[in-house]
């Protein structure tokens, strides 16, 4: 059997969901002859846009086969897709169009070619946390009994590397620009606090000015490779992810497999993603989010209790065990 991907355009500076669909189809390919299943690996060659939306919908329709797999953001291009064959919509989350207003033009848009329509098409939509699921139910009134929660996993490249705490100078690791993962009360909380802050992501022009009035210690990379990544969690003191939103927080299980202490959101999923291997915070109180930073600079003993609950908490998370599923979605008639 092969299945297609497809998957969005590649864009430097986000490569969470490429990395994750990436990885699936090379653990897949490389046990074809024990799961009797192939993955033909696509990106659609367009950003969305008015036009562009047109030619990726197009793409798909010319390329699809018996059973085709749409990995997400680009929900849309299941449109595409022939009714008789076996199509799959993954959905991350519903922050397209929770930014918009019921009231404007862009909310109803994005709805219709998001969410209404591509749910509509596909035989099965998987979501990667419960919370995921529940907001679809809430946005959609049909269609409930195709949605299936499957997890997302640790890439196997992250693996424990010890690391001796530098409380002198901890280094915090911050992922992500956009306005959900909080950059500007993070560069409030730790103004004032003796560290070093790598930030992966392109800041705002205002956030740069905030960092440079108040002399914060930055190090700001984005358009970065995977091997960077993964080499500034081995080199990171603190995971910093205080998002206010998420449809799942793939940072955190990261962060847990590498042996890092982890701070984040006190908010679904993410509490519920860490568990008991984190910190967590209000992600809306600059003053919470210091103190649960100091508090994890002060204390040895408990940032020795959340690495090692991390890495218990990380074993729930396993490549095998999702791939499986996924194999059971793109099997069963």
């Amino acid at each position: 059997m092969q299945v297609n991907f497809f998957s969005r355009k590649k864009n430097p500076d986000f490569f969470s969901i490429e990395q994750l669909f990436e990885t699936i189809a090379g653990n897949i390919n490389a046990n074809e002859k024990k799961y009797g299943v192939r993955v033909n690996y696509q990106n659609v060659p367009f950003f969305a846009g008015v036009t562009n939306i047109f030619k990726n919908i197009s793409y798909v329709r010319r390329n699809q086969g018996a059973v085709n797999h749409i990995t997400g953001d680009i929900n849309y291009t299941i449109i595409g897709c022939n009714k008789k064959n076996r199509n799959i919509l993954t959905i991350h989350d519903c922050r397209q169009i929770a930014k918009f207003s019921k009231f404007s033009i862009k909310y109803w848009i994005f709805r219709l070619l998001w969410f209404d329509l591509p749910v509509k098409k596909a035989d099965v939509v998987t979501v990667i946390s419960e919370k995921t699921k529940q907001e679809l139910k809430q946005l959609i009134g049909h269609s409930q009994s195709k949605i299936k929660v499957i997890d997302n996993f640790i890439d196997p490249r992250f693996t424990f590397n010890e690391k001796t705490f530098n409380q002198l100078q901890p280094s915090l690791l911050f992922i992500g620009s956009t306005e959900n993962k909080n950059l500007d009360r993070v560069l409030e909380a730790v103004k004032d606090i003796h560290c070093k802050l790598e930030i992966i992501g392109k800041p705002t022009d205002t956030q740069e000015a905030f960092i440079k009035s108040n002399k914060i210690n930055v190090n700001i990379m984005h358009r970065v490779s995977f091997e960077t990544v993964l080499e500034k969690y081995r080199q990171c003191d603190i995971l910093v992810y205080p998002s206010t939103y998420e449809g799942f927080g793939l940072p955190i299980i990261e962060a847990n497999a590498t042996g890092r202490v982890v701070l984040t959101s006190n908010i679904s999923p993410m509490n519920e993603v860490a568990g008991d291997a984190a910190v967590l915070v209000d992600p809306y109180n600059v003053e919470d989010i210091k103190s649960g930073i100091e508090k994890i600079i002060e204390d040895a003993e408990l940032r020795n209790t959340l690495i090692s609950n991390g890495l218990r908490n990380a074993k729930r998370y396993q490549i095998d065990e999702i791939v499986k599923r996924y194999l059971d979605v793109y099997q069963k008639n």
